[in-house]
């Protein structure tokens, strides 16, 4: 692959944008919750409407008179605004928010009179347009938070890059945006179907040989899901803040935003960038809905969502998601029940202080879905025929494995005026990880073995952020700041063992794994234990200076300071602990530039440090191994048309990293590490996310990527483990308007992933590829309901969904065919 542009010392590399853009609020409508179930069901009745573009005052008469609904304005608010008009079946609310796109203006439900007020949207501030406007707190104060989306699978704000709300289009960087809507339209609960649709990320193992989890219908595994992002492995984050397990239901969330490239302005990051799941907040308008699951497998599934003010001036809202699960899976003997419960409070001390607490409690009891083993032919790696049905490597079970997982997370928002506001963010997250893996097939030396497994995990992580961010004036330009302070504390146990009797060769195998005794947990004796504490202070500074009306200069640091120790205790021998203390300064330079309302381009550099608790053997001088560090370099177009229905990202990267921390080669124990030399990623990415038209939504990415170790004894000239060269997705539904068909959608998904590269005793090997098709049926012409079916894998296609490089044991099939169904209720 040519490479992309030239690459010069830190000093002369161009990046990033920051934005522009007011931080306007959607107005929350005042709830009142004695309203009778008329004024409920009137509300989320859907009418049809016909009102073209134009004026907008002789549009919402009309809009008014359809709806029977009465809309309170002033003449002189809405004199001289304008339309794009609506046509098609909405709600009352969701036809008001599409008439008033792009007019700053809001539409809040009247709860003692009844009817609509027209306003104008709060924090919309027209002397500083195209920066960052902080609003007035209060009821319908922004705190700094983007604006509300209009909905659709195409989003127009993240918070995740910067660590505050920009446009999409604005950031010099890609950004990947998974909305609740796209959530909801495929019936995604876990995180490796979220991503599906998102380029340049695939499910897989990381580097250290430790295996990801199985994906849908398939149950949980030893451990929770493995990213690998532009060839590199990648972290998961809620709002912002590291957690110990991503296995968390996606219920919780209201999006799952993708940062591509260095992530170092978080501290810790990976190059290739990290997944950030957004929570729900509270809403101050009453919300609730609950929906039943059943499908294949003897999947069972109760969610229940509900939101609203908790006192009458909507200073106190509250929310929380809550879900119980019993499911089966596609692998006989194995049983799932999960529980999860996410409330979050909202308190509005004043017009200028609020609090926001979130909790989320989810716990996990299961039998462990332990892969399947694979082998090696040439250098391809390949099933054995004679392990054809996912069904025969499991016998009885016997005890269960459970995860639980414990997180709080408290901000408080101070608007120190207008144009500057002050937080506080306390993040504490507990994880554990109890796994009896039994009765699981595993292949070494050319012999099978049964086998049971156990793995104790603790992680406890506990965090606090400072921010200062705001907007000063200057040649007569307004530009942002932000400035902050942050230190944040991990501690890791692990106590690990396994027992095991030979099967024989496992081309012959045609027994029953029930046949075997079960290893019961407390007679697995323990072979590894160790013991991990990191903390890490940093201080950080970012300024996006407006060059030009449409020309902006991202320039941000970041200094860590990490402390890093360790006790390890492998069979019996205990090494002498290490520590070690590291810092870093990392930089990232941005540059944006709008041509247009409809496309922009961006050039960006940045760097990355993150920390490793690897360890080198007592033969290479043991200590935990140098952090991994690198630099990335990327140009891309952003382009929005058809008024925000519809945008392409088109990016163009090379990220080098060094130290990613590799088996030790030499180490027959698998458990002692080496740091890799240079290892390059050069690709090329798009996403295109449209809605032409009422009803119709398509969204496809692709991406085209090579890596290799440019400067490494072992493995030079070799691709990462999980790295996939090619990868495209689509997603297509179209619903029906109008006659006999109103209110039923049609749609599908198609992911094809491309062959995946390990590496194996110095040489490349290879897994093929797979493709997998999904359907898609709703229909929503009943008030309040909502009906949806996804038919998963329609051409029962038989594919490894997942795969380690320890091919011997722990790979993951995709699901066969299989079907779910969800009838949900609205109370609205």
């Amino acid at each position: 692959m040519p490479t992309p542009f030239v690459y010069k010392p830190l000093a002369i590399a161009i990046a990033a944008v920051c934005f522009s853009s007011s931080i306007s609020l959607a107005a929350q409508a005042e709830s009142n919750q004695s309203s009778d179930q008329n004024e409920h069901a009137l509300a989320k009745k859907l009418i049809n409407f016909d009102i073209p573009a134009g004026q907008l005052t002789p549009a919402l008469n009309q809009l008014a008179h359809l709806a029977g609904e009465a809309l309170a304005y002033s003449p002189a608010l809405v004199k001289e605004k304008t339309t794009q008009g609506i046509k098609g079946r909405y709600s009352i609310a969701q036809a008001l928010k599409t008439l008033l796109v792009n007019t700053n203006l809001v539409a809040v439900k009247h709860g003692s009179a009844g009817g609509y007020i027209i306003k104008k949207m709060n924090g919309a501030s027209s002397n500083i347009a195209g920066t960052l406007a902080l609003t007035t707190v209060g009821n319908e104060g922004s705190f700094g938070d983007a604006p509300a989306e209009e909905g659709g699978f195409k989003a127009q704000y993240h918070t995740t890059a910067t660590k505050m709300a920009m446009p999409l289009k604005e950031t010099p960087q890609a950004i990947s945006v998974v909305t609740r809507d796209s959530l909801d339209a495929r019936q995604v609960k876990d995180l490796s179907t979220a991503v599906e649709l998102i380029a340049g990320v695939s499910n897989s193992a990381d580097s250290m040989g430790l295996q990801t989890g199985p994906g849908m219908f398939g149950g949980l595994g030893q451990y929770d899901q493995k990213f690998v992002m532009r060839g590199q492995p990648t972290s998961v984050r809620s709002d912002g803040f590291k957690v110990g397990n991503n296995n968390v239901d996606l219920a919780a969330y209201e999006r799952v935003e993708v940062l591509k490239g260095p992530a170092g302005f978080y501290g810790q990051g990976s190059l290739g960038g990290f997944i950030n799941l957004v929570r729900k907040k509270p809403q101050a308008e009453f919300s609730a809905n609950v929906s039943a699951q059943v499908g294949s497998f003897d999947t069972k599934r109760t969610d229940i969502d509900v939101t609203g003010a908790l006192n009458n001036d909507a200073s106190l809202n509250g929310h929380v998601s809550m879900v119980y699960e019993d499911s089966g899976s596609f692998v006989d003997e194995l049983d799932n029940n999960k529980f999860m419960l996410a409330p979050s409070i909202e308190v509005i001390i004043n017009d200028n202080t609020r609090i926001l607490t979130q909790l989320l409690y989810q716990k996990d009891e299961f039998d462990n879905n332990g892969g399947i083993p694979l082998q090696l032919v040439g250098d391809q790696i390949k099933r054995y025929d004679n392990f054809s049905s996912p069904t025969e490597l499991y016998g009885s079970t016997g005890d269960k494995s459970e995860t639980e997982i414990t997180e709080l997370i408290v901000r408080v928002d101070h608007q120190v005026s207008d144009r500057w506001l002050a937080s506080v963010l306390l993040q504490a997250n507990k994880s554990t990880r109890d796994i009896i893996k039994g009765n699981a097939g595993y292949v070494f030396d050319d012999y099978l073995y049964t086998g049971a497994e156990k793995d104790i995990w603790e992680r406890d992580v506990w965090a606090v952020d400072l921010r200062l961010e705001g907007a000063f004036d200057a040649f007569g330009q307004t530009h942002q700041v932000l400035i902050g302070a942050e230190h944040n504390d991990q501690h890791r146990t692990r106590d690990w063992g396994y027992s095991y009797m030979t099967v024989g060769e496992p081309e012959s195998f045609s027994g029953d794994f029930s046949n075997y005794p079960f290893v019961p947990v407390e007679d697995v004796p323990t072979s590894i234990t160790r013991d991990n504490n990191t903390d890490n202070s940093a201080i950080y500074a970012q300024v996006v200076l407006s060059l030009q009306e449409k020309t902006k200069l991202l320039i941000s640091g970041r200094y860590d300071k990490t402390y890093s120790k360790l006790i390890f205790t492998s069979w019996g021998d205990l090494n002498e602990p290490a520590a070690v203390k590291q810092d870093a300064f990392t930089t990232r330079l941005g540059l944006t530039h709008g041509f247009n309302d409809n496309f922009s381009a961006y050039a960006v550099y940045a760097e990355s440090f993150e920390p490793t608790g690897e360890i080198a053997s007592p033969a290479n001088g043991g200590g935990i191994l140098d952090p991994i560090t690198g630099e990335g370099y990327e140009l891309g177009l952003k382009t929005d048309w058809l008024d925000n229905k519809l945008g392409a990202t088109l990016a163009i990267y090379q990220q080098d990293l060094t130290n990613r921390p590799m088996i030790d080669p030499d180490d027959t124990s698998g458990q002692y590490s080496i740091s890799s030399g240079l290892h390059r990623t050069e690709g090329i990415e798009l996403e295109i996310t449209s809605s032409p038209y009422q009803g119709l939504t398509v969204t496809a990415a692709a991406s085209w990527q090579e890596n290799e170790f440019l400067e490494d004894d072992n493995n030079k000239g070799l691709s990462i483990d999980g790295s996939v060269d090619e990868q495209f997705s689509l997603y297509a539904s179209y619903e029906w308007q109008t006659g006999a068909l109103q209110g039923l959608a049609a749609g599908a998904t198609f992911v094809n992933v491309g062959e995946r590269k390990f590496i194996e005793g110095g040489k490349q090997i290879y897994l093929e590829g797979y493709h997998r098709a999904d359907m898609h049926l709703s229909y929503n012409a009943l008030p309040n309901w909502d009906i949806s079916l996804l038919v998963r894998n329609i051409t029962d296609e038989n594919y490894i969904e997942s795969a380690t490089p320890k091919y011997a044991f722990g790979s993951f099939r995709g699901s066969p065919r299989a079907v779910l169904l969800t009838v949900s209720y609205d109370f609205n």
